[in-house]
């Protein structure tokens, strides 16, 4: 069975405040006389569900097309994260056994909030913070999953992006997981392939 856990890409949708707005442009309508239907989106590379790459904020870091294909595919976990935790931390990590070569995605509140598509930016979703990002590290994770558009908390400065990416940790943000029980799957998250980006949109598949 697979489920997407990827945002849908739709005109005027959710965006990081600093970011550029979701608008497409039908330009070309059969219905209106062209002879095909045809459209131009315009967005930020960090729209919706996307990756992160390095250069995102390690100016000297390699970009989206050159993200290891090998970590981007390959067994995941499912962690859900109770309502009462907020921000992840790494008091609530470290009961959880996480082992050298993991990928974890983090479900938490975020989700319904982002299944029910709304489009009003919550300052006050769940986050990774500093100390947590730091244990994965020391623990040998290769990708960390959140389900709202950042992996760090709103307006409190870059250290999580910043320990993650420069170690080399994949961070896929804007995960749709509500339908996604806890649990293991396969991982597929392919970032549209822009050469040199700091990000890129990406469809995000889990297979049980």
């Amino acid at each position: 069975m697979f489920i997407d856990v990827s945002m849908e890409i739709t005109d005027g949708m959710l965006h990081w405040p600093s970011d550029p707005e979701v608008k497409i442009d039908n330009y070309s309508e059969i219905k209106k006389g062209s002879a095909s239907n045809n459209s131009k989106i315009t967005c930020g590379v960090h729209t919706g569900t996307h990756i992160d790459a390095p250069r995102h904020f390690i100016d000297e870091g390699i970009g989206i097309d050159r993200l290891d294909i090998n970590k981007l595919i390959g067994q995941c976990r499912v962690i859900e994260v109770p309502p009462d935790v907020s921000p992840i931390s790494k008091e609530f990590l470290e009961p959880l056994n996480i082992n050298k070569g993991d990928r974890l995605l983090f479900k938490t509140k975020n989700s319904e909030w982002i299944n029910n598509a709304d489009k009003n930016f919550r300052t006050d979703y769940v986050c990774v913070n500093p100390e947590a990002s730091k244990y994965m590290v020391e623990k040998g994770v290769v990708l960390v999953g959140v389900d709202y558009l950042s992996v760090e908390g709103y307006h409190v400065g870059h250290d999580t992006h910043k320990t993650l990416l420069g170690a080399g940790i994949i961070v896929i943000e804007g995960l749709n997981l509500f339908n996604a029980a806890a649990g293991d799957y396969k991982l597929i998250a392919l970032p549209l392939k822009i050469k040199d980006s700091n990000g890129a949109p990406a469809r995000v598949i889990l297979e049980k």
